[in-house]
């Protein structure tokens, strides 16, 4: 009877043609198979924020973050002639649909190797294949919920031109107080590809109109880390208020939060010269998202 419900319901999944994880809506890729299906609650989930690498003979994942929630996993097989990067992609376009940021990112050999991804840890069999043809990716997506998402996306080719790809969604229980950084290489790209990068969970807000400023340490130390790597850089702090106030007071309040990052970076070492404070309330609402406040980082190309 088990078994029997179990067919049912994978039939059924193909058919509607969308995984619901945890209220995180994700089409399914066309004509996919997928081979398995678990929805459970962990308190033990690792979220790789780095690659495999080789330390003290063995391989383990660099930047492991252990969490807890409802997790839904999905292995899918994509149909012949489907790349890895097809499957990938598809899913990433959806999560950017989202409010979304992107952790850690890997393609090819950068990642390791895929026998750790598949029998380390995901402990997918299936998973395991060529080297060249695999990609990771670690995504946080915020909704309405105080507690986000944090997806983990692996794809890989096998040697047979089979094509597996490795869904994992887990809706945590409670908010992570030191916060979950994106690693320094995909803060450079979003600079480098979009011009700005919002800095995360800086503005509390506690339902009643009320914000406060929260720089969590995590965050502020991989925007550190971006700055020792990139010595030539210099960066805007702008702030962002949707306060139902005048303008004038939601610029003051965006000054204030923008000012307060850029403290603390001075605290941790980055020299003022390379820093500028902007505060301009509610005038620039795209990328709003569910946000109250926000603060982005911008990238100044003199």
């Amino acid at each position: 009877m088990n078994l029997l419900r179990l067919l049912v319901g994978l039939v059924l999944l193909l058919v509607v043609g969308t995984i619901s994880a945890a209220e995180l809506p994700v089409e399914n890729y066309h004509n996919a198979r997928i081979i398995f299906q678990t929805n459970v609650e962990t308190d033990d989930y690792i979220l790789a924020l780095g690659s495999y690498k080789k330390i003290s003979g063995s391989w383990r994942v660099d930047r492991p973050q252990r969490l807890s929630g409802k997790l839904a996993r999905y292995t899918l097989e994509l149909p012949a002639g489907h790349s890895s990067k097809n499957g990938f992609d598809f899913y990433l376009d959806q999560l950017r649909n989202f409010n979304f940021r992107e952790l850690f990112h890997c393609k090819s050999r950068d990642c390791g190797t895929s026998n750790s991804w598949a029998n380390n840890h995901f402990k997918i069999q299936q998973l395991y294949g060529l080297d060249q043809f695999q990609q990771y990716g670690a995504y946080e997506v915020t909704t309405a919920d105080e507690k986000p998402f944090y997806v983990s996306l692996y794809a890989v080719q096998r040697g047979n031109k089979r094509v597996y790809l490795q869904l994992d969604i887990l809706h945590i229980d409670k908010v992570i107080e030191l916060g979950i950084a994106s690693s320094p290489e995909s803060i450079i790209k979003s600079l480098d590809a979009s011009g700005y990068y919002v800095f995360p969970d800086l503005v509390a807000d506690d339902g009643k109109g009320n914000t406060s400023v929260q720089i969590k340490q995590a965050h502020l130390q991989a925007l550190v880390d971006v700055l020792t790597q990139q010595t030539d850089w210099k960066i805007a702090l702008v702030g962002h208020d949707y306060a139902a106030v005048p303008l004038a007071q939601q610029q003051k309040d965006s000054q204030l939060y923008a000012e307060q990052l850029k403290a603390a970076l001075q605290e941790k070492g980055v020299a003022a010269a390379r820093l500028t404070a902007y505060g301009i309330g509610s005038l620039a609402p795209a990328g709003r998202g569910d946000r109250s406040a926000r603060v982005e980082v911008v990238k100044i190309n003199d």
